[in-house]
């Protein structure tokens, strides 16, 4: 019985590309499209959460030594920290250009 649901699930979602739209005239998006506050925010969203994953083995290794308390909140935490002063100082400096 397990076998058929399986094959069930696994036929409708890979016949789910037989009724996709067609792509064909796609356009890309223009930055007349969306306001500036928009794009700033995704620029910070995508520094914020595009460097927990670097930071966070820096941070663990930094915790580690000087305290050798690597609980996963802390550590979390110093990263979400340390990865939004860097989203803040890349607002700060493109509020120059």
């Amino acid at each position: 019985m397990p076998k058929k649901i399986i094959a069930v699930l696994l036929l409708v979602v890979f016949s789910c590309s037989l009724f996709a739209l067609d792509m064909s005239n796609a356009r890309e998006y223009e930055d007349s499209e969306f306001p500036k506050w928009a794009l700033e925010l995704r620029r910070a969203e995508t520094i914020f959460f595009g460097g927990i994953p670097l930071v966070y083995p820096f941070a663990y290794l930094a915790v580690d030594t000087l305290n050798g308390n690597t609980d996963f909140w802390n550590v979390m935490a110093i990263t979400c920290a340390v990865t939004a002063t860097i989203s803040v100082v890349d607002f700060i400096i493109g509020l120059g250009e």
